[in-house]
């Protein structure tokens, strides 16, 4: 929904988004159980680095950074509320159960705020935001990714 807001003449197809979320619940399971893994730190620096390398890649054309963002976001936000958690403390479980609504909500609110966005503002630009999706390298790098539709008018 997010590229659709930014980019919306630009189609593309694919599962990378959800595969952004399952990398965010990945990134997720390391922080919640940071107690219980002997070196988190490796951890959570190995999958960091694999989002860089691939938020890098997303920079080429025909590669919709929007729908990686989105999906990361959105994974890491419900990964909060639906992976279990080991409680190792009943402040920890109070913690945990904090940030798990805080999150639903969060998300919740977030996923409403797009769709009406979409709705509300349909074909609006962001100049900037181009950059985030395709760095021009050359003066044509960048050209072929965006396609010339217009909206119907009226039979």
């Amino acid at each position: 929904m997010l590229s659709a807001i930014l980019i919306p003449y630009q189609p593309e197809v694919g599962a990378s988004g959800a595969l952004y979320g399952v990398l965010a619940s990945l990134i997720v399971e390391v922080v919640v159980n940071w107690k219980i893994y002997k070196s988190p730190c490796l951890e959570l620096s190995k999958l960091m680095l694999l989002v860089a390398l691939l938020f890098l890649a997303g920079l080429l054309p025909w590669i919709d950074n929007f729908a990686h963002i989105g999906g990361f976001l959105f994974g890491f936000l419900t990964s909060f509320v639906v992976l279990p958690h080991v409680n190792f403390s009943e402040e920890d479980r109070i913690a945990k159960l904090v940030v798990q609504i805080a999150c639903g909500v969060l998300s919740v609110v977030l996923f409403t705020l797009l769709f009406v966005v979409f709705y509300l503002a349909q074909g609006s630009t962001c100049e900037g935001c181009s950059y985030i999706n395709c760095i021009p390298f050359t003066d044509s790098f960048c050209q072929d990714s965006t396609m010339e539709l217009r909206p119907r008018i009226g039979d």
